[in-house]
């Protein structure tokens, strides 16, 4: 027999490839997932640009108020709110119930901040560690939504995103739409596995049929 030059004789020590274990195969998928809701967390754009404006126009009205005083001549003229506020106490109902309103507001302004909303778009895994894509909400709908609708004897088909699922509403005009449920269910299933979530969505399908 002629070996080739590139040939290598086989090991008679070699082991044969150990699998992966699944813990370490979901490592960098929990990592990518972490990644990529980083990337799509919403910024709370309105909520911080309403608290700014807020803050810019009471700081505006101070300044003109102190600049204003500070030369004899203010511009608003409240003396019976300023004998009201010496002789409030600290601990009157009124000014209870007004700190507790004020630190409720800042609350939840800081939760606004800190805690994660939904993300602008689903995560999808791309392939590459420096890459980040994902698909819109409707857009993920209508991908899957109209996989369902080329089902045969689906008529339409509705699609509703969950945490972690997709329900399908199909509609369809068939007597007997015995094992449709399943040809619905095979079809958004093989889309979500060309688009590849980086979470898993589980499937619900629903058939309704029509008789008009």
């Amino acid at each position: 027999m002629t070996v080739g030059r590139d040939a290598q004789p086989p090991s008679l020590g070699a082991e044969p490839a150990r699998p992966v274990p699944a813990q370490a195969q979901a490592k960098p998928r929990r990592s990518a997932v972490r990644r990529a809701r980083r990337v799509f967390r919403p910024r709370r754009s309105i909520a911080a640009g309403m608290v700014a404006g807020a803050l810019a126009v009471a700081g505006i009205l101070v300044a003109v108020q102190a600049i204003s005083a500070a030369f004899g001549n203010p511009v608003w003229r409240t003396p019976g709110l300023t004998g009201t506020l010496q002789n409030t106490r600290w601990n009157d109902p009124a000014a209870l119930t007004a700190a507790a309103a004020v630190a409720l507001i800042g609350l939840v302004l800081l939760l606004a901040g800190l805690l994660p909303g939904r993300p602008h778009a689903i995560p999808l895994a791309s392939g590459e560690d420096s890459v980040v894509i994902g698909v819109t909400r409707p857009g993920l709908r209508r991908a899957l939504a109209l996989a369902a609708q080329h089902v045969d004897g689906v008529t339409r088909a509705r699609v509703r995103l969950r945490p972690r699922g997709v329900v399908v509403r199909a509609t369809t005009r068939l007597r007997d739409p015995a094992g449709l449920d399943e040809s619905v269910h095979a079809a958004v299933q093989d889309r979500l596995n060309e688009l590849d979530p980086l979470s898993p969505m589980r499937i619900k399908v629903r058939i309704r049929r029509r008789t008009d």
